[in-house]
């Protein structure tokens, strides 16, 4: 069974359970109401006749009902909300799978032009690797995937412990979804973190306070007292003198709680979430794998623990209500008992709730990883080599394009030669073999699959310099952007950094001449390192380097050929130098010339 039809079928399923879901939801609206009439009806007639106790029982058991309907209609709100987030997301995964389109978020705030590699190889924006990976519901997990992109994995356990870790959840279709749709229904703001760390940074302020501790429970006695001293005499001045009390003390400390609650106000929907999150990690299969057993105990009971925070954080929203936060604050200091819950689960959980939140992002990045193995399962896991340096892969294509449109070349460097110089005429297919290269790389670091039948390779610091572009802002030419970007490149290797290279018909800004030398010094200087490296170029005199460099450099080339005046590509990779040219005769059919 193919990828694409397992998601038609869940559509299906979802698409029911919506339906069925939306009906109960419409059954449990209108039973809601009917206990809602019945608990009014025993009021007024309970008013109406003679103040008869029975007409009291018909309005608790409607008020009763009333509050069982609540909540089964606001579970059932949320299941609904859960099937309409799968049904979106399993509609995402098919229009990917089957047209190459995705609809997920591109990630175009992390495009960044200086960055080694990743404005090069379409790593964020549209049509991105990023886009074609994330599965991100969460702020913090989005911006962990775009480091894990940015800063791929060097070291070859790490790389093998990951990969490990997506064979695991890879199958997990169930799983994998439910995480998704429930970190997007947590809709994390910039804010909720931030604020939730400065809360836990906030020294303990009432829960050592002694006159806290013991007014919290003084007053309800007192005031039940004084109620009950009002009902037999009439005098209501003890009950006014203690609600005067109770909100002079809290009055006195308003701006502490204030301070917590600012921080802590509205938090019960991402808490909740994130506990829901950390449940189906605690209760996930995850075999042998030691990364996720990891994560698995680190998130022992911590979804409890949230959810207690949720409930103290909600609770303490319902202060702002004008039954809870005046008459329940008159009577028994609501206000302080909401502090003292918020602390005490601070003093119990602080020095663990980083780690509970680090458990969700890392799942969400492996989740994303893992769904890109599932949507791609002709794809082969590359095999990292601790030493040397080296990139061998076997029908090696780009895994943005189609399979139907992928051209794959075979690829190795490393083993016998450090640098590769690639000629080729327009369009010919060189920038395409490059990023195929490059993003392939890029994936085996980060400890996915790639799209080749084999490979094998050693983590390297990848670097490029393909799509260098000016800048008025910062005054800078597109020449000085380029020759800064190999000065990085070059201060890099000086440090000691293994590193991959690949360079697109560099040094364009120059005269022929110029450009010829400067490219034939700069591949001259790098074999004085420790790096690999292609280029692509159109300056065939750089292939008599391979007879100055034997062992270490070598040519390869794409070709195009004229026949019965059109122009054929086959996009296949040759060694040796290049022979045809094309650019003159585009020209002409275009009538340029």
């Amino acid at each position: 069974m193919t990828v694409a039809v397992i998601y038609q079928q869940r559509i299906v399923q979802f698409q029911e359970a919506i339906r069925k879901e939306k009906r109960l939801t419409s059954t449990l609206a209108w039973c809601r109401l009917a206990a809602f009439l019945v608990a009014l009806a025993g009021v007024v007639l309970f008013f109406r006749n003679g103040w008869e106790s029975a007409w009291l029982m018909l309005s608790a058991i409607g008020l009763g009902a009333f509050v069982f309907f609540l909540v089964r209609y606001s579970k059932s709100q949320q299941r609904l909300q859960l099937y309409n987030t799968l049904l979106d997301l399993n509609e995402k995964e098919k229009k990917l799978v089957t047209t190459g389109q995705s609809g997920f978020d591109n990630g175009n705030e992390f495009v960044n032009d200086q960055h080694d590699f990743s404005s090069d190889l379409d790593v964020f924006g549209p049509s991105s690797i990023y886009q074609h990976i994330n599965r991100t519901g969460t702020l913090s997990g989005k911006q962990e995937l775009a480091v894990a992109l940015r800063q791929p994995l060097q070291d070859t356990a790490a790389i093998t412990a990951t990969q490990e870790a997506l064979k695991v959840l890879a199958p997990e279709l169930e799983f994998r979804q439910l995480l998704t749709a429930n970190a997007l229904l947590a809709k994390e703001e910039e804010s909720d973190r931030r604020e939730i760390y400065a809360w836990l940074n906030m020294p303990i302020q009432f829960l050592n306070n002694r006159v806290v501790k013991v007014a919290i429970w003084a007053s309800p006695l007192l005031v039940a007292g004084a109620i009950v001293v009002n009902i037999l005499t009439g005098h209501f001045y003890p009950l006014l003198v203690l609600i005067m009390i109770n909100w002079l003390l809290l009055g006195a400390s308003q701006k502490k709680i204030m301070s917590q609650y600012v921080l802590m106000a509205h938090k019960e929907r991402i808490l909740d979430k994130f506990s829901v999150l950390l449940q189906l990690i605690r209760k996930g299969s995850f075999g042998a794998s030691r990364l996720l057993l990891q994560q698995q105990e680190t998130a022992q009971e911590a979804d409890v623990a949230l959810r207690q925070l949720s409930r103290v954080s909600g609770a303490f929203d319902q202060r702002l209500n004008l039954l809870v936060g005046v008459v329940l604050n008159s009577l028994m200091l609501y206000d302080f008992h909401c502090i003292l819950r918020l602390e005490r689960w601070k003093l119990k959980h602080r020095q663990h709730i980083t780690q509970w939140f680090d458990v969700v992002t890392r799942l969400e990045v492996w989740n994303s990883l893992a769904t890109y193995a599932y949507n791609h399962p002709e794809f082969t896991w590359p095999a990292p080599q601790p030493e040397g340096r080296v990139m061998e892969a076997v029908a090696l294509g780009h895994p943005l394009i189609p399979a139907s449109d992928c051209v794959k070349n075979d690829g190795a460097i490393g083993e016998k030669d450090s640098f590769l110089i690639i000629t080729g005429s327009n369009m010919s297919g060189k920038s395409t073999f490059l990023r195929s290269v490059g993003t392939n790389l890029l994936l085996a670091m980060c400890g996915a699959p790639v799209c080749a039948e084999r490979m094998r390779f050693t983590p390297m610091r990848l670097m490029t310099s393909m799509r260098i572009k000016d800048s008025i802002a910062s005054h800078t030419s597109y020449f000085q952007a380029e020759l800064l970007r190999l000065q990085h490149i070059i201060l890099q290797l000086k440090a000691g950094e293994r590193v991959f290279i690949l360079l697109d018909e560099i040094l364009k800004g120059t005269n022929s001449e110029d450009k010829l030398s400067g490219s034939r010094s700069l591949i001259e200087h790098f074999l004085q390192y420790n790096c690999l490296g292609m280029i692509a170029t159109h300056d065939l005199e750089l292939g008599h380097l391979e007879s100055s460099y034997p062992g270490q450099i070598r040519n390869y080339c794409f070709e195009s050929t004229i026949q019965d005046d059109h122009l054929y590509f086959d996009y296949r990779i040759r060694e040796g130098i290049a022979r045809n040219k094309n650019a003159t005769f585009l020209m002409k059919q275009m009538d340029i010339i």
